[in-house]
């Protein structure tokens, strides 16, 4: 690993410190990173500030999605990124990910609609069959 400031040598000594560190180097905010893992935001704060630690899958899930070793995660030991063509394979994953997570959403809002649509028609077929 390159020389890093003091203050980044700190912050990777604890897993949370690694996580932040991993976290900002793959251009995330802590709300993307709880997206992206189906978790809670306050999840992904507890672990950042060393309040929780991810269980085993999670911290897998992690590690790839943050393009990190689990091993470096987990101990700061290794280099604490993996190669370029697993980092850039994991972006464009993420990138998948976020446009499903989005088509998701407009789906969801579609069948809402259509649902309450469909209630209304049925209701006035409903009266319609009452006042005849």
């Amino acid at each position: 690993m390159r020389a890093l400031e003091p203050f980044v040598q700190e912050k990777i000594v604890t897993l949370g410190g690694r996580i932040i560190l991993a976290r900002e180097s793959a251009n995330l905010t802590d709300k993307q990173l709880a997206r992206t893992l189906g978790v809670m935001i306050k999840t992904v704060r507890n672990w950042e500030t060393d309040r929780a630690e991810p269980r085993g899958n999670k911290l897998a899930t992690l590690s790839g999605v943050l393009g990190v070793s689990l091993d470096w995660l987990v101990s700061g030991k290794s280099e604490p990124k993996g190669n370029g063509s697993d980092i850039e394979e994991t972006r464009a994953l993420k990138v998948k990910l976020d446009r499903l997570l989005t088509l998701h959403e407009q789906t969801s809002a579609l069948i809402f609609d259509l649902q309450s649509d469909l209630r209304k028609l049925q209701n006035r077929i409903d009266r319609h069959d009452l006042d005849a």
